[in-house]
């Protein structure tokens, strides 16, 4: 090409709806010396920074006039908007711009109503919710049905014989509820100005004329919406911003720290919530309409302990402590009405309990569950780390850690698979008909057992850490996702969960490591966000579906639901681009309210006219984006309070002697009468030792406990 300082270059430019794709079409009024087409049309891979050519083309053949043209991209297809080749009219080529493709030539040319003297193609836009594309040139503006095939070419209705029309965009969630439609940058008042059309207006009615919004204060050139619901305009020089003034939604900051306020009352107010023993954390929350009917669990008190810190730590709650402390007391056992949770010998919790007995509660499965232990053990080692001085604390957390045992045998030889489920007799051991092999969220419980299951448990924490032992599933060439099976896709949750709580997880940032499997997931469901017509960013995991409760992946995704917390959480390494994108579906009417009083963006199928509405949101699905978005509120947060060494040390911080105070005393009284303060059923050494923990832990010398 030989551009110069005219109005060759760039001409325009079109993302792809997730932003992992940019379109550049530039345009050169020369000749090119091998005699080809002497335009171009670029891909940029966002995600990989590779910029690739996808097509020669002709679009736009004069060198004395901004040629003011326009592209889109929509489901899997970029549609060109050329500029009158010629002196002939302007078109519409469609190229094929899939995930893993981009065509070179278009499947198809759409001519447009006007005929010659309509010129360029100067406005492309897309309402995504209905599937209709419209377009301007100096005919006016058009609009039309997408077809389903690519090669179709659709019948194109005017609807405004405006000849005007510099660009236009289509406004999704802008300024108040009633401003979504068309906006149309038009150059009647020389320097320009925009007018705007109600959707219902622009996609029914013929004859109209946009009514007048806001004129320019220097010369705008075009116009795009943004996902945080502002209007980007191209100026001579610049480019400006303008937020409508009838916009009451939150803005993007404010935003985020009220849906992690929202995910802070949806967790509180899930302990006890309906006059439970105190303590207990139900599992799930329902619509309004409908009671609660979930049991507590360990994983409902995990996540609920986990954002309270997290929530403390970002917003100074001193009642955050006395919740922490409440929960970890009953699970740990240690309440005063002696209502425990079910534990085997080795210590493992059962799943599904019911508050009234502390076992299972009738009618749910009974078993002791390998990953509700794993969570509730991550829970109160970061309750010790954040309140190191608090007694009822560090003995409570220390009775649901120091309680497990017998962490390698619940690995199986060879395969390093794990046994969801131990034995129902409650005896030692694991269930050998559960086993479940990598990988999948257990390596929480791995890098658990490397923390305590001694020199086994240590080999296979390594062995669970190498990304590379595992088999891999590839939506995205040269983008795989470690799955458990080779070539399947599994729900996001499993790798995100060790992405919030997992320091060796977090630290694997070399190419191929632990991190690259979160960039791969990313933009694996970004991709299909791009090749399919999505109402709202997607990223599939567990949940509320159609179908039931659905751990949905890139392949099992029944009504195409996206996970919300699973896209915020997404933004656990300081990437804002998922969170923005649950952003635009906030803005968009996408939160649902709970009993709790809760407004929180949950689940919504990203298919148009679904009426799919989750009934009831399980703290496990929900809690992950909160800690998500705390790490774009304050970086740093996550590894500062979830993702940290597992302590070493058991404490048992009793006050022996009654007199009000955990010192030397209490340990002269527990060497004269020995007690069993660690709940293993023995009064000996270990008790001490426990006790001395407590006692010098504060002290630099290394203390060994049981």
């Amino acid at each position: 090409m030989t551009l110069d300082g005219g109005p060759d270059g760039p001409s325009a430019l079109a993302f792809s709806a997730s932003g992992r794709l940019l379109h550049v079409l530039v345009h050169d009024d020369a000749t090119p010396s091998d005699g080809l087409p002497s335009d171009v049309l670029l891909r940029l891979d966002v995600s990989t920074g590779q910029l690739t050519r996808q097509a020669r083309l002709e679009v736009f053949d004069r060198g004395d006039i901004w040629p003011r043209l326009s592209m889109a991209h929509h489901r899997a297809r970029l549609y060109v908007g050329t500029g009158g080749i010629a002196g002939g009219p302007g078109a519409i080529g469609v190229y094929t711009a899939n995930a893993g493709f981009g065509a070179g030539t278009p499947s198809v040319t759409w001519t447009l109503p006007g005929g010659a003297s309509a010129g360029p193609v100067t406005g492309i836009a897309i309402d995504r919710d209905t599937g209709t594309i419209y377009v301007a040139n100096a005919a006016g503006l058009h609009r039309a049905s997408i077809p389903a095939s690519i090669t179709a070419t659709p019948t194109f209705t005017t609807f405004s014989t405006i000849t005007d029309v510099r660009a236009i965009a289509w406004g999704d969630h802008f300024g108040s509820g009633p401003q979504r439609g068309l906006y149309v940058l038009r150059a009647a008042t020389g320097n320009g100005s925009i007018g705007w059309i109600p959707a219902a207006l622009a996609a029914s009615f013929t004859g109209l004329t946009p009514s007048a919004y806001v004129s320019a204060g220097s010369l705008w050139h075009d116009l795009a919406f943004t996902a945080d619901g502002r209007l980007m305009v191209g100026a001579d020089e610049d480019a400006e911003i303008i937020r409508d003034d009838s916009d009451t939604r939150l803005d993007f900051d404010a935003w985020m720290r009220d849906e992690l306020a929202q995910n802070v009352v949806f967790a509180r107010g899930l302990i006890s919530p309906d006059g439970e023993p105190a303590g207990w954390v139900i599992d799930a929350d329902t619509v309004p309409s409908l009671p609660r009917f979930h049991p507590a669990t360990p994983d409902g008190a995990a996540w609920v302990i986990l954002t309270l810190l997290v929530h403390g730590e970002i917003n100074s709650d001193p009642a955050v402590q006395s919740d922490v402390r409440n929960i970890l007391v009953r699970y740990a056992g240690l309440s005063p009405d002696g209502i425990r949770p079910a534990r085997s010998a080795d210590g493992i919790f059962k799943h599904w309990l019911s508050p009234i007995t502390g076992n299972t509660k009738p009618g749910w499965p009974d078993e002791y569950a390998t990953l509700s232990t794993m969570k509730i053990v991550t829970a109160a080692a970061r309750a010790m780390d954040v309140f190191p001085d608090d007694p009822v604390i560090a003995r409570a957390a220390s009775r649901i850690i120091f309680g497990v045992r017998n962490w390698a045998s619940y690995f199986q030889a060879g395969t390093q698979a794990l046994a969801f489920k131990g034995l129902l007799s409650g005896a030692p051991g694991p269930d050998t008909t559960s086993w479940a092999r990598p990988f999948h969220e257990g390596i929480l419980f791995a890098e658990q057992a490397g923390a305590y299951g001694g020199t086994a448990g240590q080999a296979i924490a390594a062995s669970w850490f190498m990304r590379g032992n595992w088999p891999t599933a590839s939506f995205v060439v040269g983008r795989p996702i470690t799955s458990a099976n080779s070539g399947q896709f599994d729900a996001a949750f499993l790798s995100i969960y060790p992405a919030l709580v997992s320091a060796p997880f977090r630290a694997s940032v070399l190419p191929g490591g632990w991190r690259t499997q979160i960039e791969n997931i990313r933009w694996s469901n970004a991709a299909w966000t791009d090749d399919n017509a999505t109402l709202y960013a997607t990223v599939f995991s567990a949940g509320t579906s159609p179908v039931g409760y659905n751990a949905d992946s890139l392949v099992n995704r029944p009504g195409n639901v996206s996970t919300f917390p699973a896209l915020m959480a997404l933004s656990c390494f300081g990437d804002p681009a998922e969170a923005v994108g649950a952003y635009a579906a906030y803005r968009k009417g996408a939160r649902q309210t709970f009993r709790s009083g809760a407004s929180i963006l949950y689940r919504r199928s990203t298919d148009a006219g679904s009426t799919f509405v989750p009934d009831s949101a399980g703290l496990p699905d929900v809690s992950m984006g909160a800690l998500g978005l705390a790490e774009l509120i304050q970086p740093g947060v996550i590894d500062q309070v979830l993702a940290r060494p597992y302590p070493q040390k058991e404490l048992c911080p009793v006050d022996v002697t009654g007199d009000g105070r955990i010192d030397a005393d209490d340990l002269h009284a527990l060497l004269a009468a020995p007690q069993d303060l660690n709940g293993d059923g023995v009064a000996g050494p270990a008790d001490v030792g426990c006790l001395v923990n407590w006692l010098r832990r504060a002290e630099a010398r290394d203390v060994t406990g049981r």
